[in-house]
């Protein structure tokens, strides 16, 4: 989870490193949207970059 308004790249990588590999990088501001950098590196390390509504529909699809 990340809570800034705009998470970047260099915090999607940051998540990475501390936490080890993740499937989903959940974006938890209300308010904000993350940088389409921070969906790339996403993508370059084979995880998704995503807002609660997107994730709520993965769920409810699982």
């Amino acid at each position: 989870m990340i809570a800034d308004y705009e998470p970047t790249a260099d915090e999607v990588r940051t998540l990475w490193e501390r936490f080890g590999p993740v499937d989903i990088v959940w974006n938890i501001n209300p308010n904000g949207t993350p940088q389409p950098e921070a969906s790339e590196a996403g993508r370059a390390l084979g995880c998704e970059v995503m807002k609660w509504d997107e994730l709520k529909d993965r769920l409810s699809k699982a």
